[in-house]
């Protein structure tokens, strides 16, 4: 599997939940931004979902940021934040399971056009802290050893052995990409998000406030149960390592 075959797929599961928005359920408003919603939607449910298998891997790779933001950080005048990666790492697991919750919840509730601004905002943030951290992970490949990364006059040529980490973990153990890669993808998925801010309103809406309420409790509790099956009480049920 590939991150085009899964573009593909992604666009083809799109094209048919936007079908039968359209013709079945006749909810949509736009047909763009119902298949922006469904694209996207479904994007975020299967890279959590891959990720919910095993929340300890996350959780793993969550360390390893942590621990290269303390070493960036430790040399510059903001040398106070250093002190908080450390104590994140503690808990990284804890982290890991909260945003696996979040992205699953946050596809469904694009698929569903549950709370449109609320969502169009939940969306653009995460895109945006996801950007910075694949655009910072991949500009480390500028930076070499010994050499601080805000120091940028002593930045020279890229070099893909200079990242201490050496890929994102957006799709956990199941497809493993480059950081130059998850960055050109997270700045692509910036593109819809900045569309749902500015045009939210036209958000197809599945659900009315009582399924929306039953949906996003009984999902969070199920996913939930699911992660801490996965690292607590078993070895996650899918391998997806070599």
């Amino acid at each position: 599997m590939t991150l085009t075959s899964l573009l593909l797929l992604f666009g083809g599961i799109g094209i048919i939940f936007t079908l039968i928005t359209v013709f079945l359920l006749k909810k949509q408003k736009s047909l763009l931004m119902t298949f922006l919603q469904h694209f996207t939607g479904v994007w975020f449910v299967f890279s959590g979902w891959v990720k919910a298998i095993d929340p300890m891997g996350t959780a793993f790779k969550m360390e390893q940021y942590f621990g290269e933001f303390e070493s960036t950080f430790s040399e510059t005048a903001f040398s106070f934040i250093s002190p908080i990666f450390p104590a994140m790492s503690n808990i990284s697991i804890w982290i890991s399971v909260g945003m696996i919750l979040f992205e699953i919840i946050l596809g469904l509730m694009l698929i569903f056009g549950i709370k449109p601004k609320l969502t169009a905002w939940l969306f653009f943030l995460l895109l945006y802290f996801f950007t910075i951290l694949t655009g910072f992970t991949f500009l480390t490949g500028y930076v070499p050893s010994g050499v601080n990364f805000f120091d940028f006059g002593s930045w020279a040529g890229y070099k893909a052995t200079n990242m201490k980490v050496q890929d994102c973990g957006c799709f956990g153990d199941f497809l493993k990409l480059e950081p130059k890669i998850s960055f050109f993808k997270d700045l692509g998925l910036m593109l819809p998000a900045i569309y749902f801010l500015l045009r939210h309103k036209d958000m197809h809406q599945l659900l009315n406030a009582k399924w929306t309420k039953i949906l996003l409790w009984s999902s969070t509790l199920l996913l939930l149960v699911y992660c801490l099956y996965n690292f607590v009480w078993n070895e996650p049920h899918i391998d997806f390592r070599p």
